[in-house]
């Protein structure tokens, strides 16, 4: 029956380069321009007011790139890994946006791209298939999309300048059919979803950290692997009119309330100079096709639990968790393109509505899953023997009996190992255990092993220890979450935790006194060293892998050229002048 549905194919999408950006900083005549990039599945003819209309804007992607600084003609080289997409095509609605230190971001232009286009690409026609590739190709931009304040600052810098500055913007993009999609079953096998690359952010944010007593505050992204399953789909719970008016945006309460939950999220996850953007490095290469664009793409719910589990994204989010250490407790919101956002959680972050997860979600009126979860180190035995055989299912039978006898272990078993340095330790060292405790769009507890399961896939978390999903009201959790706030308190010196009772919104109008100030300077230099010892790390261990590759490469290519060698080793020695003369 799967054979008799039409096609549906994986693209991959880069953004390579914008030019004459229009400038939005006079000081410098500069920008630092990024792209927020909206993908629409076309479900047949070109879009406009019908009745699939709706259909469309559900199954709607977003994308953003990372913000290059201080330059009119900005570098991307953004990937963007999507699947599911119908032959009829898809259209790109490109914004071009200059990152402001304030609270919006300025518009500086949009172009909106359908591919397929027959009139670029008349050999292929209006729809997609294998092997279709537009090779690098420029758009036009068109400003009267971009604010007018960032135009009549172009206008001014080119008089000053004296046509150095340019207006023609074009933004470069290419996209390429890697093959055509898994089929899969029910709902999911008409959804369009990222299938990569993981891209991790880190955002810092002084404001929290000065309303915390944390050194310094961190909210994190990471882009899981789609699908999503179609059964994770949980609306939010209007249990009060309160909470429907701020959705819904009604009524002056509900604007208010809307607006100050978006400032939250906008303060939370701050995009500024110190964000950490990346690419999970060996995440995705080898996934999506070879390099002339001969995708192999074989990525079905069953096809990639055989894969062999990603250590580098486990790793990458151990990393984004801290390892779990000193008690951390985090909450969390996975959003339905299988992006999840989590910060630390706990009585010192009672901030306003700082760990609420609409605060997480930006108001979104439907998410996949949300709740709290931590992560723990598993104790010397079990990963010490490996990791179980667990045919297609982080948490199958053949796992069970490994970790039954855990069930009353510590929150925290690291006092049972001999390792200081959590980094130290593989993935397969640690368990997540994740749960549902979320007020705003209470999660079914029945769809728990759902969750457990999309989360232990082998391209997402599953060379974890173990993935453990529970109910938020288990006894035996709240036991252990008793157990972190203790580990947190010993952690602390004995100290009990800060608790600051203001919001993220009503401290942006704080006192400017000198004890203020210094604060907020304490914080914005506490963020920005962690951000700048975080772009250090990532890039050391890029270098290291980078050099292992290069060795594990040399060395094929000896064992490859062995007889080859052995051979010029004789033509030398036969050689005039050799040693065998």
């Amino acid at each position: 029956m799967s054979s008799s549905r039409p096609p549906r194919y994986t693209c991959e999408i880069v953004f390579h380069r914008a030019t004459n950006v229009p400038v939005a900083d006079l000081n410098n005549l500069s920008s630092d321009p990024y792209l927020a990039v909206t993908l629409q599945p076309l479900t047949g003819g070109s879009p406009g007011p019908s009745a699939s209309a709706p259909q469309r804007e559900a199954q709607s992607l977003s994308f953003r790139t990372a913000t290059v600084r201080k330059t009119l003609n900005p570098t991307f080289d953004a990937r963007w890994i999507v699947a599911g997409i119908p032959a009829s095509g898809f259209k790109l609605t490109i914004n071009l946006l200059d990152e402001d230190p304030g609270n919006r971001d300025d518009r500086l232009g949009k172009a909106v791209i359908h591919f397929p286009d027959p009139n670029l690409d008349p050999a292929y026609g209006d729809e997609l298939r294998d092997a279709w590739h537009t090779g690098e190709r420029e758009y036009k931009v068109h400003k009267r999309h971009g604010s007018l304040r960032r135009r009549f600052g172009t206008f001014v810098a080119n008089i000053l300048t004296r046509g150095g500055v340019k207006h023609r913007v074009r933004v470069v993009v290419s996209v390429r059919v890697l093959g055509e999609s898994p089929h899969l079953d029910g709902e999911d096998g008409e959804r369009t979803y990222t299938l990569g690359p993981h891209i991790f952010v880190r955002h810092f944010s002084p404001l929290a950290t000065r309303l915390t007593s944390v050194q310094s505050f961190k909210a994190s992204r990471l882009q899981l692997a789609g699908p999503v399953p179609s059964s994770l789909r949980h609306r939010y719970v209007g249990f009060a009119p309160f909470v429907k008016a701020m959705f819904r945006k009604r009524g002056i309460q509900g604007m208010i309330l809307n607006y100050t939950l978006h400032k939250q999220h906008r303060a939370i996850y701050k995009w500024d100079k110190n964000t950490v953007w990346g690419v999970v490095d060996g995440a995705d290469d080898e996934k999506h096709g070879d390099e002339n664009g001969n995708g192999k793409v074989e990525r079905s719910n069953d096809a990639a639990q055989q894969e062999r589990p990603d250590e580098a994204v486990a790793r990458k989010f151990l990393e984004m968790a801290e390892y779990g250490t000193e008690g951390r407790l985090c909450t969390y919101v996975i959003m339905l393109d299988g992006q999840m956002r989590f910060t630390e959680t706990g009585e010192e972050f009672a901030i306003g509505l700082l760990s609420k997860h609409t605060m997480h979600s930006d108001v979104a009126l439907e998410i996949a899953y949300s709740g709290e979860f931590f992560v723990r180190r598993l104790r010397t035995s079990h990963y010490a023997r490996g990791k179980p055989s667990r045919d297609g299912d982080a948490n199958g039978d053949a796992a069970q009996g490994l970790f039954d006898d855990d069930h009353n272990a510590p929150a925290d078993s690291a006092e049972t190992d001999d390792h200081d340095d959590p980094c130290a330790l593989p993935p397969s060292a640690y368990e997540l255990v994740i749960d549902n405790d979320s007020g705003t769009y209470r999660p079914r507890t029945d769809l728990l092993p759902v969750l457990e399961k999309y989360l232990s896939r082998p391209s997402n978390l599953g060379a974890l220890g173990r993935v453990r999903a529970m109910d938020g009201f288990d006894k035996q959790l709240k036991k252990w979450k008793e157990q972190r706030k203790e580990e947190k308190l010993r952690a602390r010196g004995g100290k009990a935790p800060l608790v600051r009772q203001a919001s993220v919104s009503s401290s942006s109008s704080s006192s400017s006194s000198s004890s203020s100030s210094s604060s907020s300077d304490e914080a914005a230099a506490a963020a920005a060293g962690d951000a700048e010892k975080e772009r250090a790390a990532v890039s050391g261990r890029r270098d290291h892998e980078d050099q292992q590759k290069t060795m594990q490469e040399g060395a094929n290519r000896a064992h490859a050229n062995e007889d080859d060698d052995d051979a010029a080793k004789q033509e030398e020695r036969d050689a005039p002048g050799g040693e065998g003369k």
